[in-house]
């Protein structure tokens, strides 16, 4: 006869149902770099736009400080104020063309600066054209 072999088997281990605290803490360390790099990104955007937004004042600024001249005072001119948090000069010097003993159209380099923020975090454009002296430009009239 043969003998009998037995098995005995061990009663199961009940399996957990859940995560552990090792994965719990890996997931909360990925959610909280992800917040992060997005909050930076979102920021980062805000600040962007607040930037390009100050920009384009400025540049509507200079050109309506162009615009508001056709022609110049005998002598040139020096004006500055701020408007809004941006502060402007417009400033006019004799242009030398090399033709200055001759009759004709004197002109004036005009440039028309403005300037915002403070420090290091200070910006600034500034935009140049020609524009000719008034007297000129008043007798060519006549």
């Amino acid at each position: 006869m043969r003998p009998l072999l037995r098995c005995h088997l061990l009663p199961a281990r009940p399996t957990a149902a859940g995560f552990s605290l090792m994965e719990v803490l890996v997931a909360l360390a990925i959610m909280a770099f992800s917040l992060a790099a997005l909050y930076h990104a979102a920021g980062g955007s805000v600040r962007g736009v607040h930037t390009g937004e100050t920009r384009t004042r400025a540049l509507a600024l200079a050109l309506s400080l162009l615009d508001s001249r056709s022609t110049i005072p005998a002598g040139g001119l020096d004006e500055s104020g701020s408007d809004a948090g941006l502060r402007w000069h417009l400033s006019a010097r004799p242009y030398p063309t090399g033709h200055e003993a001759s009759p004709g159209w004197p002109l004036y380099r005009v440039e028309a600066a403005v300037a915002w923020g403070e420090g290091r975090r200070g910006q600034a454009l500034s935009l140049v054209s020609l524009l000719p002296e008034r007297r000129a430009a008043l007798e060519r009239a006549e």
